[in-house]
């Protein structure tokens, strides 16, 4: 744990907060212990449970995000409203990911063990808590998933993206419960909230730059609009676009989960560009428009 404020602390995320972990961020206020996300691995989240927990927030549904939760039970877990299901229900949450639909090995996937979780207390864009000593707003942002959530520790001080990732890589939104839209909008609301410190779900923390990396973050999603658009020779289909690396530079295990993903934002993004009048569907084909 790295305190980054007073009483502001930074978990780190095992394995460099990649899946299956996640950073988090413990708050101690005089009056209430928070922490934010269950990911980071058994070390870290024992460091947590020994500073003492009144309370877990999770950001959003994603495994990653609750993969070391059976570490703290008994303790209240809070979310927003719209990511109820899918935290309380291993069926809603592989629905909501598209991986019902995907074709790929359900019986695996079941194989992941899910505590059961039952939320407590729904949250909303403009909650306000004042933990004794430090103040916590929660951020409606949405894109990620439906009810994906930041947070603003006092005023700015510190804003945690989640998985607003602020990564090279870009947004991820390869799931069927994903939002370019919204995503795009989260990504511009949570720049303008001008904070002098920000730490991702898997970066961080970051202090410069602020504003360029989320322009930088953004980009990213125009970056696979162009990508796509120069894909589109002649007449496509979605079948002749999946293993071609457009977004993902590498595919890595599970396979056949990530090439989903890909094709999942692939279908967002021909949505996208049909919308835009930049390109046009004939049948089961996408045409680039002249």
């Amino acid at each position: 744990m790295q305190e980054v404020q007073k009483n502001i602390y930074f978990v780190s995320g095992e394995d460099k907060a990649r899946f299956p972990y996640c950073n988090g961020l413990y708050l101690r206020g005089k009056e209430m212990r928070i922490l934010i996300d269950a990911g980071m691995g058994k070390r870290q989240v024992s460091a947590c449970v020994e500073k003492g927990i009144d309370l877990l927030i999770l950001s959003h549904c994603h495994y990653d995000h609750r993969s070391t939760i059976k570490l703290i039970p008994d303790i209240p877990v809070w979310c927003h409203e719209k990511e109820v299901p899918y935290i309380e229900s291993r069926e809603h949450y592989f629905a909501g990911m598209g991986l019902a639909r995907s074709g790929v090995n359900m019986e695996e996937l079941q194989r992941i063990r899910f505590p059961d979780i039952r939320v407590s207390k729904l949250l909303s864009d403009g909650d306000c808590f004042d933990l004794g000593g430090l103040t916590l707003e929660i951020v409606h942002a949405p894109g990620h998933t439906p009810g994906h959530l930041a947070f603003s520790v006092d005023r700015g001080a510190v804003l945690f993206t989640s998985d607003v990732a602020l990564t090279p890589f870009g947004p991820f939104y390869g799931n069927d419960f994903s939002d370019i839209d919204d995503f795009i909008a989260t990504i511009r609301r949570l720049s303008s909230l001008k904070a002098r410190q920000v730490i991702t779900s898997h970066v961080g923390p970051l202090c410069k730059n602020i504003p360029e990396r989320f322009v930088a973050y953004e980009e990213a999603i125009i970056k696979k609009d162009r990508t796509l658009l120069d894909a589109l020779e002649g007449s496509c289909q979605i079948d002749d676009l999946i293993g071609r690396n457009l977004f993902f530079p590498f595919y890595y295990e599970p396979l056949s989960i990530i090439m989903w993903f890909e094709q999942v934002e692939i279908e967002k993004h021909l949505n996208r560009l049909v919308k835009l009048g930049k390109a046009r569907k004939e049948g089961e084909r996408y045409i680039r428009a002249s």
